[in-house]
């Protein structure tokens, strides 16, 4: 096998319930999105299932693939389901995000009606990103609506924040304060979601009924500034669930002043091994990553050299005197007494976390770990 990703299962439930217990009594929704932020979308949710009262995804195929699993677990779609899909959503009985009153509500309404169903709705409202959902002055008229409209079941109203990874954010308590405005028209029967993991961890007002964690539930921290905080706090620490590893597939012995790779961009300075990776930019790989990153040979941090290829990438192994083929190498997690990061392939890359578990590619194998006494237990994150 030319590269794997590990994904330790426990860990991410150790997140999922150190979350839960920051936020109680707000409910804990994990974000399974982007093939479970590239951790492997119907794994992760079954781990997480049984423990929690809703999944969100960012669209209706995700919720398919959970479905066809056999994963029952309400499903939360945050973003746009096509009018052509909608009978296959319903049919799926997923939640959907509605921001529109106009053709796509009578759409969904006709869609339900047809089925003789009802089909539970969260209210997008957009308090400041500009990307999805109403404008909050329209919110009274539109919610009004949504709960006078028989086949729509108005469950939650939801925003997203622009800057809540900022440890001073003013526009923050504008958003959280457009929001409690557009939705003062209804009590407690209205669930309210607005926090993802910096904002849940950073500025716990924000709270509310539910938080929506992504990137914290794979053990990875939304930004420098939250990590710092949190553990000035002694709050808790995350536990990376993933690491990624694959091997040297050739040993090149070149004199200085050897071109390496594409566009003959890197020249060695002295006589080198030059080890050939078996996978590039196509496995995940940034190509930002050439001659900035580093990978883990025999515990030793080694550069990657020259251009990230499509499917191949080089590292300098010359102080590895015994570097050989088939030898394993760590891109990401520990090797021997050395440890890579998924936040430090980010910063050479210039890039965030995010990006780089995200675009793991599904092609790549993924292998699970868990132990039988936890997959057993049922009430680690509480619903």
């Amino acid at each position: 096998m030319l590269a794997e990703l590990s994904v330790d299962l426990d860990a991410i439930r150790r997140n999922a319930a150190a979350l839960a217990a920051l936020i109680a009594p707000s409910r804990l929704v994990p974000v399974v999105k982007a093939n479970a932020y590239g951790h492997g979308l119907v794994a992760v949710a079954r781990a997480l299932a049984p423990h929690v009262g809703r999944l969100a995804v960012y669209d209706l195929a995700e919720a398919l693939a959970l479905r066809d699993a056999g994963i029952e677990t309400p499903v939360h779609v945050l973003g746009p389901v096509p009018i052509a899909d909608l009978d296959a959503a319903l049919t799926a009985r997923v939640e959907l995000s509605l921001w529109d009153d106009a053709l796509y509500v009578a759409e969904v309404a006709s869609a339900a009606r047809r089925r003789g169903s009802r089909v539970r709705i969260h209210a997008k409202i957009d308090t400041g990103v500009t990307r999805l959902g109403m404008r909050p002055g329209d919110a009274p008229r539109v919610l009004a609506k949504y709960a006078a409209t028989p086949e729509l079941e108005l469950a939650a109203a939801f925003s997203h924040l622009a800057a809540a990874e900022e440890l001073d954010s003013t526009f923050t308590h504008e958003q959280l304060a457009r929001f409690a405005a557009a939705t003062s028209d209804y009590g407690p029967e209205l669930e309210r979601h607005i926090a993802a993991s910096a904002a849940a961890m950073l500025w716990p007002e924000t709270r509310l009924d539910a938080v929506r964690a992504g990137i914290a539930i794979y053990g990875l921290w939304p930004s420098p500034e939250t990590a710092g905080v949190m553990r000035e706090r002694g709050a808790f620490a995350l536990e990376p669930a993933l690491a990624w590893t694959t091997q040297l597939v050739a040993i090149h012995e070149v004199p200085a002043h050897t071109p390496v790779g594409y566009g003959c961009a890197y020249h060695t300075k002295r006589p080198s091994r030059i080890g050939v990776l078996p996978i590039g930019y196509a496995e995940g790989l940034p190509r930002a990553a050439g001659d900035r990153a580093f990978v883990l040979v025999k515990g030793r941090r080694v550069r990657i050299i020259g251009r990230v290829c499509m499917n191949m990438a080089f590292v300098d192994v010359t102080e590895i005197s015994d570097a050989a083929p088939e030898m394993p190498v760590t891109l990401i997690g520990r090797n021997g007494d050395e440890t890579l990061s998924a936040d430090e392939l980010a910063t050479a890359a210039g890039t965030i976390n995010y990006e780089i578990v995200a675009r793991l590619p599904a092609h790549v194998p993924r292998r699970y770990g868990e132990s039988a006494a936890s997959a057993a237990r049922k009430s680690i994150v509480p619903s």
